[in-house]
């Protein structure tokens, strides 16, 4: 079966890199173009693994347009749809914009979806057993929204809006969730406003061989904005990559997320999943605060296929001041990847993550950070 996943895989991401192709020849033709046109409208299967999913496919479209009096450096506007399902009868439907204005000077990114997602939940704090998951059905609506401005330099800001309403259908009966007692576990609306700052130095956003990127993000919920729930959300996220030998690269990420007030258990800070700290279920380990370090060495072995490895350390608390250097989760493992895109270094991943007493597979796109 895992063969069969790469192998669909492989021909998924060759109809992206082909698209890309073809939105690239399009950029040419339509250089000399007085007016705002269309790029193209291109259909991509989607088919990929996780822990979190299994099995999991669908279909999306993706929508390209650039004005042709902005830069020719410059980023095209993006639109993209997806319907996904997963082995474990999980439903998400997507719309994203990614757009530029003014020479690429400003940009809208958007996120809005739907999800009827049937999940594990293994209680708060750092300490839960992988055996203690108990299965809950949450079906939510969510929609975030960027607006940044380029201020200095490398420099980006602006303000950011998340809301998501979601619905508890279903919880395990003897299960923590089952009395209501946790905050979310009954559902609830959550309305918050905020603001983006980072810098961005990479070479490449899809596999960076320098630079660097520091982030950080602000959200304040409150009932004043409709919200359910009051808290405050402060997320930092850094990240450097170096170039040690020519096309090979060491990258290192620190992430932290600070949560203070009442929040949701579905957005308490946590690690795991297909992007930080790989071999941990994303959501074992949750509560107010969480801090990860991993990093990553890539090496090319022959053509596009190349070889990764990768540890990381993390763990949560319910407040700063209870992080202990004893009580880092650890992680660790390898990967294969196989480049199917070399101008923006797009490439298929596979990777094996091992945590404490758990292990994920990862067969998806794009490096993890």
């Amino acid at each position: 079966m895992k063969k069969k996943i790469g192998f669909a895989l492989v021909v998924v991401l060759l109809l992206m890199e082909i698209a890309y192709t073809q939105s690239s020849v399009a950029q040419d033709s339509e250089k000399d173009s007085s007016r705002i046109q269309p790029i193209g409208l291109y259909p991509i299967p989607i088919l990929f693994y996780t822990p979190e999913t299994g099995i999991a496919g669908g279909a999306a479209a993706l929508y390209l347009y650039r004005d042709p009096s902005a830069d020719r450096a410059s980023r095209p506007t993006n639109f993209t749809g997806d319907v996904i399902y997963s082995q474990k009868e999980q439903l998400i439907v997507e719309l994203n914009g990614d757009m530029y204005f003014g020479n690429g000077a400003y940009r809208l990114l958007t996120n809005t979806s739907f999800k009827k997602f049937p999940n594990k939940f293994f209680g708060i704090g750092n300490s839960n057993s992988s055996n203690a998951e108990e299965s809950y059905t949450p079906r939510s609506f969510f929609i975030k929204a960027v607006f940044s401005k380029n201020l200095y330099s490398r420099i980006n800001g602006g303000p950011i809006l998340r809301f998501e309403t979601t619905s508890i259908l279903a919880t395990s009966p003897a299960g923590l969730l089952a009395p209501g007692t946790i905050a979310g576990s009954s559902g609830g609306f959550v309305s918050g406003l905020g603001l983006v700052v980072n810098w961005d130095s990479r070479d490449n956003t899809f596999a960076s061989y320098s630079g660097s990127f520091y982030q950080l993000t602000t959200l304040f919920y409150r009932r004043a904005f409709g919200s359910t729930f009051s808290y405050d959300d402060v997320q930092l996220d850094a990240r450097n990559f170096f170039e040690v030998l020519p096309s090979q690269v060491l990258a290192i990420q620190g992430a932290a997320e600070i949560i203070s007030g009442t929040a949701p258990f579905q957005n308490l800070a946590r690690f795991g999943g297909a992007s930080l700290l790989r071999g941990y279920f994303e959501g074992q380990y949750r509560d107010n605060t969480s801090i990860a370090l991993q990093a990553e060495y890539r090496i090319p072995l022959w053509w596009r296929i190349g070889a990764v490895a990768f540890a990381g350390i993390g763990q949560v608390a319910e407040k700063v001041i209870r992080w202990r250097t004893g009580e880092f989760k650890l992680a660790a493992g390898a990967g294969i990847r196989l480049v199917l895109n070399t101008e923006d270094r797009v490439a298929l991943r596979i990777d094996v993550g091992y945590g404490e007493n758990s292990t994920g597979l990862y067969i998806t796109a794009t490096e993890a950070f």
